[in-house]
């Protein structure tokens, strides 16, 4: 067995939790075992070696050196979770969780493990088992999905797995809501927006971390592109009108989820949203939506999306009534496209109607003989105070 301790940003009162992981290989993929050992577990691998008595022996044996109160996890793949699934049917007092990701077979589907043990299981798409215990299974997927030195490593299969993994380990050691996400967030904001600091923002960030502006396709990868584009793109060439007003914000295993409204005037380039594109001196307000991911308490990535046409069509780049002769002929009079009415909208779902695009809306009900109620007329100002 191999073990190093987390020094992840979890912290504890006595020792950190023990996770064991276990596969096939003796050498199990570095990069998974590093991202458990960021979180702050205190992490064992034990290969499988030649399966049978032996390793079910080692199994049997691994909270001999734990304490009173002291609980472990277990996270197996390949045959060795299948043997970890046949062998945790009898109960392990201070097991508290156990994940499986595609094992090779599983115990009979009605298996039911003992009440105190955490069971998760992962099944790759072309498995086909469909076990009673808690399990999901990924679609297009193959055995290896998770480990990122395999060929069949997927990549989104892998990200689904590792939040889910994450969360039954923190249930089963009891950690669920001690772990606060939001201040990474806001730390990265604070340095991005109010101190303006670049380096700053990249020491709260992964080595691998990763942005993407997913409508531009902006940002960068790895801490070189991101240091480049927070220093010379993003941060100086946000007007000093730039406003975010946050609307709703959602916190996961591993992740902050944030609804927010981006309002500026266009009076520079701005690279992030309208690359290439000379100031305009419009006003733009547009719904963003950010997912921010954290691992060992750093951000790791960013994804951010909004409504690119609407920004566009605030900005004079897009014009609604100029539509293709060809779609005219159709009988379409517009582009199915809004400005800042898209935002307004989320600020207040009364301030413009619904449905104005699509033509039989307003039409009489079917069988009831009644207009459609109407809604307030649009605002001007995409639902922001007036200056008078």
């Amino acid at each position: 067995m191999t073990s190093q301790t987390g020094t992840g940003f979890l912290k504890f009162n006595s020792l950190p939790p023990r996770l064991h992981l276990t596969a096939d290989d003796d050498d199990f993929d570095p990069t998974l075992l590093a991202h458990f050992h960021s979180e702050g577990y205190d992490v064992t691998y034990l290969p499988l070696g030649a399966g049978g008595k032996p390793y079910r022996n080692e199994l049997a044996h691994l909270a001999d050196d734990l304490e009173l109160g002291e609980s472990y996890a277990i996270v197996a793949f390949g045959h060795a979770a299948a043997e970890c699934l046949d062998f945790h049917i009898k109960p392990q007092p201070k097991l508290a969780a156990l994940v499986a990701y595609y094992p090779s077979s599983i115990p009979n589907p009605k298996t039911k493990y003992p009440p105190h043990l955490e069971v998760l299981c992962h099944i790759a798409g072309t498995q086909g088992f469909a076990p009673a215990f808690p399990s999901f299974t990924y679609r297009g997927a193959e055995p290896g999905f998770a480990e990122h030195d395999l060929e069949t490593f997927d990549k989104v299969a892998a990200g689904l797995a590792w939040s889910r993994t994450l969360g039954l380990v923190r249930k089963g050691f009891k950690l669920v809501g001690e772990i606060d996400l939001v201040p990474v967030r806001e730390r990265h904001t604070a340095s991005v927006y109010a101190r303006r600091d670049a380096e700053g923002a990249l020491s709260g960030m992964t080595e691998d971390a990763y942005v993407n502006n997913v409508a531009t396709m902006t940002g960068g990868i790895g801490q070189r592109e991101l240091l480049s584009f927070y220093r010379d793109y993003f941060i100086p060439q946000n007007p000093p009108s730039l406003n975010m007003k946050l609307v709703s914000r959602t916190a996961g295993v591993d992740r902050v989820v944030d609804e927010f409204i981006v309002s500026f005037k266009h009076t520079q380039v701005v690279d992030w949203i309208l690359p290439g594109v000379q100031p305009t001196n419009k006003q733009v307000h547009v719904a963003v939506v950010s997912i921010v991911c954290v691992r060992g308490g750093k951000l790791c990535h960013e994804h951010v999306y909004w409504d690119q046409a609407s920004v566009l069509v605030q900005v004079g780049l897009l014009d609604p009534k100029l539509v293709p002769e060809s779609f005219k002929k159709q009988g379409l009079k517009r582009l199915p496209v809004y400005g800042s009415e898209t935002a307004s909208k989320i600020l207040d779902e009364e301030i413009q109607p619904s449905n104005a695009l699509i033509a039989s809306w307003n039409d009489k009900a079917s069988g009831k003989g009644k207009q459609l109620p109407n809604r307030p007329k649009p605002a001007a100002n995409g639902g922001q105070a007036s200056d008078t």
